[in-house]
């Protein structure tokens, strides 16, 4: 099973959401067999990557899955069990794949075979749990064939069905899919509690708990798998390195990094780089204005003092206005190559 699924996966932050679900998941006082009342056939879990949606997902799954119906899942029954190992036959999970059918959350789309899958699916009755939960990720990578093939199974599923979707925001799912659902939008955690949590269940050191929390931008997640996977460290290290190598570099130079990114990299790995951008370039901006003790990458104090100092203001905030444009059109999925070259054109030059 992915390892943002579980039964009873622990979540930092966003406790009205769980409340909600915990509630929604909780059958009404009295009858038998039970009945929810409260439950909705269709959410969509929206906000970052890495920022929980997943998991809360698998919390709701999971506890609608439970053999014990209390609103939250024991981890221990049977059906818990083979949820959490993956292969608990009234669950199906969907994610974007490749041309080749390969699961990819970052580069792939969700194809209308995967709607066909889905629909075959639900028109089967629970063969061991009280519902049959599907749970499609990215959902904002459909395509439009996926989309239609699904609509009326959004707006009126078979009987003890649960649909669960998670996306980035709404902007490019078919609106009439998103109104099928009741939207959740997870919020970022703030910077004590990401700095606590990965002190005390993660027991990270308070130094590099301290620069996680401010690097994460609220995605506890994303903190997680800095301090676990060296790789994403690593990966941190050189978008930080190619920023400060960028904006010493020639506008040919520039171009022709542009478009090496722009072969190499998938569109989710194109944002994660923009996004370390306006972190970065906002970071130059607050040391120009005195405003230091704000900045998230405190560890490349030195690299940023210097490169405040060698390039012009009004060309910082300009360009701090472009990069938020520039993450706008790559999540609607204007072309990479063309939003990085315009990047590299504009960027600040380093005197």
């Amino acid at each position: 099973m992915d390892a943002e699924l579980s039964a009873n996966r622990p979540l930092v932050g966003h406790d009205w959401a769980v409340a909600h679900l915990i509630d929604v998941a909780t059958p009404d006082p009295g009858p038998e067999p039970p009945v929810w009342s409260r439950l909705r056939h269709a959410y969509l879990l929206t906000g970052a990557r890495h920022i929980g949606r997943s998991t809360l997902a698998g919390q709701l799954a999971g506890a609608l899955l439970c053999r014990e119906p209390t609103g939250t899942a024991c981890g221990a029954c049977a059906d818990c069990i083979s949820f959490t190992g993956g292969n608990h036959p009234d669950f199906l999970l969907v994610d974007p794949t490749t041309t080749d059918g390969e699961p990819d959350r970052d580069g792939g789309v969700l194809r209308a075979e995967q709607a066909d899958a889905i629909l075959h699916f639900t028109v089967m009755k629970p063969f061991q749990s009280r519902f049959r939960v599907v749970l499609i990720r990215e959902l904002q990578r459909a395509t439009p064939a996926f989309a239609n093939h699904l609509l009326k199974t959004f707006e009126e599923p078979p009987a003890a069905t649960l649909l669960l979707a998670t996306a980035t925001d709404t902007s490019t799912i078919l609106p009439t899919l998103v109104s099928r659902c009741q939207t959740l939008k997870l919020r970022p955690s703030s910077r004590a509690t990401l700095r606590t949590a990965l002190q005390t269940r993660w027991e990270a050191e308070p130094e590099r708990a301290d620069l996680l929390s401010r690097l994460a931008q609220g995605r506890m997640g994303w903190a997680v798998l800095q301090l676990e996977d060296a790789r994403m460290w690593q990966r941190r290290n050189r978008n930080r390195a190619l920023a400060t190598d960028l904006a010493a570099s020639s506008i040919p130079e520039r171009l022709a990094q542009a478009d090496a990114l722009a072969v190499h990299s998938s569109p989710a790995q194109l944002q994660e780089q923009v996004g370390f951008w306006l972190w970065w370039w906002r970071d130059v901006w607050l040391i120009q204005h005195n405003l230091a003790d704000s900045c998230v990458n405190v560890d490349c104090e030195d690299e940023l003092e210097s490169l405040a100092a060698r390039v012009r203001a009004a060309d910082v905030t300009a360009f701090l206005q472009r990069l938020e444009r520039a993450i706008q059109q790559m999540r609607a999925n204007v072309n990479g190559r063309l939003v990085m070259t315009s990047l590299m054109i504009h960027m600040p030059m380093a005197a």
